[in-house]
């Protein structure tokens, strides 16, 4: 490739309803991307494909218009991003895959500590599936099909780029100069949202309890803030501060005003958390019940549409990258 074909790559697992933690710590860095504008116009994808690694196929797919509306609803411009589903260009993806595995070790893949953390989740090698631990080659075969220039990643993130670059010396170097290196987009530390329960965990829709999900009837949303994990007058604990990080999201700067000053009697030493709290019930419920809204006015219709243009996007330039990848590994024998 003599230029980049996306100027700014990401992508989004196939999964049940966002909770406010996803929105704060995932949609809202690319909605500021977005906004900003100076990198770029960004392509997002659903990796329903890597869902495979944990979900059955029934359920990555019902998932996936579901996963897109709530990123409409929650700011995404469709008119400012292209939008695609992985297996969309199946075909492509397991093509570069395959050739990109030729290029690292089973021992590199069980080094990457992302992955050996899904494998001790997964109680061991002996229960990993093998699509787990694709998953890295997989991810740089989504990266390099669209030609990225620049993908956005956390400070925990920036291994599997690392081994995307990795792969393209090594091509480079085995095949010729086709490739060009992705670059890092620094997303920054990442933000993590505890758990209303106080268990120290970060904020899970698996753990649900603990969880604001919003999909969820809003009254049960509300009851679990009343019952959320605060802090003593006086202390600013962890728990607090992702209360804090929530209402900071959802409130106006007038709100925020409201917010800050009641959580300076707190430090103070006032016994004001029953006052946090209403106040964040009522601003929360707005939030919600705005969002609801907005997600049930989109239709599957419309989103297909969306996805459809995007396909033709992704297909075209995964078509290209494939032909060039091919003729220079001499793969084609017509």
């Amino acid at each position: 490739m003599k230029n980049y074909k996306t100027d700014i790559f990401t992508g989004m697992r196939a999964t049940s309803g966002m909770s406010i933690a996803n929105l704060i710590g995932v949609v809202d860095p690319i909605l500021c991307i977005m906004q900003d504008g100076s990198l770029g116009k960004p392509m997002i994808f659903v990796a329903d494909l890597h869902s495979l690694t944990t979900e059955e196929p029934n359920k990555t797919q019902s998932y996936v218009l579901h996963v897109i509306k709530d990123y409409i609803a929650a700011g995404l411009d469709p008119e400012k991003v292209d939008l695609f589903v992985q297996s969309q260009i199946m075909d492509e993806v397991s093509k570069m895959t395959i050739y990109l595995s030729r290029l690292i070790t089973v021992a590199e893949l069980l080094r990457v500590p992302t992955l050996k953390e899904k494998i001790k989740k997964g109680n061991g090698e002996a229960t990993a599936n093998t699509l787990l631990a694709f998953y890295p080659v997989m991810m740089a075969a989504d990266i390099l099909l669209q030609g990225s220039r620049y993908v956005p990643v956390g400070k925990d993130q920036y291994v599997h780029l690392e081994v995307t670059n990795d792969l393209v010396k090594r091509f480079n170097k085995k095949y010729g100069d086709v490739f060009l290196a992705p670059k890092p987009l620094d997303s920054g530390e990442g933000i993590n949202i505890l758990s209303l329960t106080g268990s120290g965990k970060k904020m899970s829709k698996s753990e649900p309890n603990g969880a604001i999900l919003l999909d969820d009837d809003i009254d049960v949303s509300l009851k679990k803030i009343k019952r959320a994990k605060s802090a003593f007058a006086g202390d600013m604990s962890e728990d607090l501060k992702s209360l804090k990080l929530i209402a900071d999201y959802i409130s106006t700067d007038e709100q925020r005003k409201e917010f800050e000053s009641i959580l300076q009697k707190h430090l103070d030493g006032e016994q004001v958390m029953g006052e946090f709290k209403d106040l964040l019930v009522e601003v929360l419920g707005r939030f919600l019940e705005e969002f609801q809204e907005k997600k049930v006015s989109i239709s599957d219709d419309y989103v297909l549409g969306v996805l459809e243009k995007g396909r033709e996007k992704a297909k075209a330039n995964a078509g290209e990258v494939i032909s060039e990848v091919e003729i220079a590994m001499g793969m084609r024998f017509v």
